[in-house]
């Protein structure tokens, strides 16, 4: 990645974030990819966001802000797989970060992270290899992987992860009973074993898998309520996992 920021450490890192709540009506983005999942980091003309910590400014961004999510993530400047990051000052890590995405925000993404990770590091806004983030799930603690003047790889300890239920049953309309488990890890997942659906994870699948994703994610969300014990910002059903 060619550095957009000059100089190192605090002095980038103030640049960038004056040049992030630059109060302007243009956006300005960096797009990145993990694997080909897409990342679109804000870099420049937001609003200033208020909140004493993250979960205040996923809010306030929400409530006040939500266009300038639906004009990144929608098409024409978006597609249905968009995701979208905003880095903002932190008082007890390096960063604050929540996300976005086609239909609204969520509590924690890994590829995202790893994304964020060569981002902040090669645009030098830290001078070191390990980051810390808060994000709306937890505090993340990242660290970047150099070869040379490049991040070839990065890594991550997530926020912890626990099974919230086990050996759950949901009427599904389509598929009949299925059985199901559901965990958190950043965010709460209904793990379901494909095969029990007739389904393989191979790419002829791939649209059979989606279909069934959403049906199941609905029924159990409808079936069962979820309650992080951290409060009700986290307190939701996010996917799927098969």
């Amino acid at each position: 990645m060619t550095p957009i920021f000059e100089g190192e450490g605090k002095r980038a890192l103030d640049r960038y974030l004056h040049r992030l709540e630059g109060h302007g009506s243009a956006v300005s983005v960096v797009d990145m990819h993990t694997g080909g999942e897409p990342l679109r980091i804000i870099t420049g003309g937001l609003p200033l966001i208020e909140g004493a910590d993250v979960l205040e400014k996923r809010r306030f961004f929400r409530d006040r802000l939500d266009h300038i999510r639906t004009g990144l993530m929608w098409e024409p400047r978006g597609h249905a797989d968009m995701y979208g990051a905003v880095l903002s000052r932190s008082s007890t890590a390096d960063f604050d970060v929540f996300f976005l995405h086609n239909e609204g925000y969520s509590t924690m993404c890994g590829h995202a992270i790893i994304a964020l990770t060569k981002f902040v590091a090669e645009a030098g806004l830290v001078d070191r290899a390990e980051v810390t983030f808060n994000v709306p799930a937890g505090r993340i603690e990242a660290r970047a992987h150099w070869e040379g003047e490049v991040v070839r790889t990065t890594s991550f300890k997530n926020v912890p992860s626990f099974v919230y239920r086990s050996d759950q049953c949901v009427d599904v309309p389509g598929y009949g009973p299925v059985d199901y488990d559901i965990t958190f890890g950043g965010a709460f997942y209904a793990i379901v074993d494909a095969k029990t659906l007739g389904l393989s994870l191979e790419k002829a699948d791939i649209g059979r898998l989606i279909e069934a994703g959403r049906a199941i994610k609905r029924a159990v969300a409808e079936s069962i309520p979820i309650d992080h014990p951290h409060g009700p910002d986290l307190s939701f059903l996010y996917g799927t996992i098969l």
